[in-house]
């Protein structure tokens, strides 16, 4: 009966220290576009959005990555909002290539340093 009540013991707790790991944000701002002698820069919030529909008995919810334009630099998108779906990620891509565009996405719940890092990843000319 031991092992059986180290594995419960295990299983109880595990849930505790991934949850901790997962809520963690990343603690460095990722660029991406068009990553050396850029012309512009956009740094976006990247989220989620939830839709849910009631089917009477049941409930569906289908999330997809949002990007919320936080700040530019020397460019100006027509939108301040992005899903990150196929198309609106490759029509950003095909921005960033015909204008020489770099991005840079944060977490949604971003700190003023975090912030402070990701315009300082806008101004430099790797």
């Amino acid at each position: 009966m031991r092992p059986f009540h180290v594995a419960l013991l295990f299983l109880a707790l595990s849930p505790f220290s991934f949850a901790a790991a997962k809520d963690a944000p990343p603690q460095d701002p990722i660029a991406w576009g068009i990553l050396s002698h850029n012309s512009g820069c956009v740094i976006f919030a990247e989220g989620h959005k939830t839709k849910g529909m009631f089917w009477g008995v049941a409930v569906t919810e289908k999330i997809t990555g949002k990007l919320t334009v936080i700040e530019s630099q020397d460019y100006t998108l027509d939108k301040k909002e992005y899903l990150e779906t196929q198309d609106e990620m490759n029509d950003l891509m095909r921005r960033a290539q015909k204008d020489h565009i770099k991005y840079v996405k944060i977490p949604e719940k971003y700190s003023p340093e975090l912030l402070e890092k990701a315009r300082a990843m806008c101004r430099s000319v790797e």
